[in-house]
């Protein structure tokens, strides 16, 4: 039996995709794909959404929505980012820049630099605006101004 793969599973989930469709894809039991959905407390975003806006959010421990104050949800926002950068982090890492063309190494980058700025401003951690020269636009000056 293949390992059937839960994280693009709990994708389509949170996607609006069914169970059974979930099932079709991954290849597996829809029952597997519903054990799944309650057993790890799987919610699609506009269950979450919902939820958040009327001031509650599921409890880590019980799955129960519980009530929460601004500081709580705050902190719960600061901590689900801080888990998102950190997988970021680890996906980038593993990826070698020497293996990828230039178009890929380019959105590596890219990657790299919205997740440091994401982390920068949810923890206050950006350093303050440095000055910055482009050397590429340094190049296109002319050597001398005549006046």
């Amino acid at each position: 039996m293949s390992q059937i793969d839960w994280e693009e599973g709990r994708r389509l989930y949170l996607k609006g995709k069914s169970p059974l469709e979930i099932s079709k894809q991954l290849k597996c039991n829809k029952s597997s794909v519903c054990r799944k959905v309650k057993s790890q407390g799987w919610e699609r975003a506009e269950t979450v959404l919902a939820s958040v806006a009327r001031g509650v959010v599921p409890s880590q421990e019980s799955g129960e929505l519980v009530k929460v104050d601004r500081e709580s949800s705050a902190s719960n926002v600061k901590a689900r980012i801080q888990d998102d950068v950190a997988a970021v982090l680890d996906a980038l890492e593993a990826i070698c820049p020497a293996d990828l063309g230039l178009g890929q190494l380019a959105t590596r980058e890219r990657v790299a630099g919205d997740v440091a700025k994401r982390a920068a401003s949810v923890f206050d951690i950006e350093e303050r605006e440095k000055p910055v020269v482009n050397i590429a636009v340094l190049s296109q000056l002319p050597e001398q101004v005549v006046g």
